[in-house]
């Protein structure tokens, strides 16, 4: 196959997942900064791996297509950084993960602690740690780990001619790569335990008493483990999406990959930015009323006026402030609604999608 083939399937391939990483993860951002109910923390660190998501389909993807077609051509410490930028990217997406999953583990584990520890200033320095270990991660080429600058003079951008495979296997993956998504496998093996435990718990107390408290307990473990399966399930597609590609570099260090193969890997890798808010619009309903006020009453109509609202008694199924595990420690205690303090989430009022012309909405 040609070297032009593989330029025009690249663009074929990678410009619609661009264009979907790009609108997709504006719109996540764009849902957290308009509705506050989806203000908490886990959604600030969605909202990190969001970033890194848009960034993908922004400069990744595009720098991607021209490293596929050789370009830049004899300026290697550019062609160093643009590739270096992408692998940055790919290690904030894994360290945002890795903060989801923690962040959900003690939420489940150790709520009241949870309720206390867990606050917006917290969660923005650990996303900012996350962001600058990532750069450094990402960027090591850059200080001096790469191939050096090829002595002939019609030099053509190539990833594995300036990155050192073995700082992508040893270093990157083995080193970076595998240890979080293996912690994150560890946790939501002990979130689903504690929850089903949870649940066990209230079925047997059920059977014998059968009242509210019991039902409003079984409630909030099932919204908490529902929740749980939706990070899981972003977990799980991002390491279908970018196992391939690192275990097609480790195979590399023994023998040639055909470049079809390592082209393919690399399409399916970039899909995994275009994936996560398809999971959120299907899997949360907060997001899914924001995603639909956003796209259809204000970007389509232009008729709807959003105003950005305090923070009330409602709760999103993501958790935040007060956790549905924090609830069920209140129910199970006895503490009521009415002796929790001012903004402690209580269950979504159904919004009205019939909305009169013109009405405004608060998101």
């Amino acid at each position: 196959m040609g070297n032009q083939v593989y330029v025009t399937a690249g663009l074929a391939a990678e410009i619609p997942i661009a264009v979907a990483a790009a609108l997709g993860n504006a719109l996540v951002c764009w849902a957290v900064y308009y509705n506050r109910r989806l203000r908490n923390v886990t959604n600030y660190f969605i909202v990190s791996l969001a970033i890194a998501d848009l960034l993908v389909g922004l400069l990744a993807i595009p720098f991607a297509l021209l490293t596929n077609a050789g370009e830049p051509r004899n300026s290697f410490h550019l062609c160093l950084f643009m590739n270096s930028f992408v692998v940055t990217l790919t290690q904030s997406s894994i360290l945002s993960l890795l903060a989801i999953a923690l962040d959900r583990y003690f939420a489940v584990v150790s709520p009241l602690r949870y309720k206390r520890v867990a606050t917006a200033r917290r969660a923005t320095v650990v996303i900012l740690f996350t962001w600058l270990l990532a750069f450094v991660i990402g960027m090591i080429p850059v200080f001096g780990w790469n191939l050096g600058q090829p002595e002939r003079e019609d030099y053509k951008c190539v990833f594995t001619e300036v990155i050192d495979i073995r700082y992508m296997v040893y270093f990157n993956f083995l080193g970076c790569v595998l240890p979080p998504l293996l912690i994150m496998l560890f946790v939501y093996v002990r979130i689903f335990r504690v929850v089903r435990k949870q649940l066990a718990a209230i079925s047997r107390t059920m059977v014998a008493s059968n009242d509210e408290m019991n039902r409003q307990l079984s409630a909030l473990a099932v919204k908490e483990g529902r929740a749980a399966k939706l990070l899981a399930i972003v977990i799980i597609l991002f390491a279908v999406s970018w196992l391939p590609l690192h275990i097609i570099n480790t195979i590399s260090l023994y023998t040639k990959v055909e470049y079809t193969i390592l082209l393919i890997a690399i399409i399916l890798s970039h899909s995994n930015s275009a994936m996560n808010p398809i999971v959120y619009t299907f899997s949360n309903r907060e997001f899914r009323r924001t995603f639909y006020r956003l796209i259809f009453k204000v970007i389509l109509r232009g008729v709807v006026t959003i105003k950005r609202c305090e923070p009330d008694n409602r709760m999103d199924e993501f958790t935040g402030g007060y956790t549905s595990a924090t609830q069920f420690h209140q129910v199970r205690n006895g503490v009521s609604s009415r002796d929790t303090p001012r903004g402690t989430p209580l269950p979504l009022k159904k919004l009205d999608a019939k909305d009169p012309k013109g009405a405004d909405h608060c998101l």
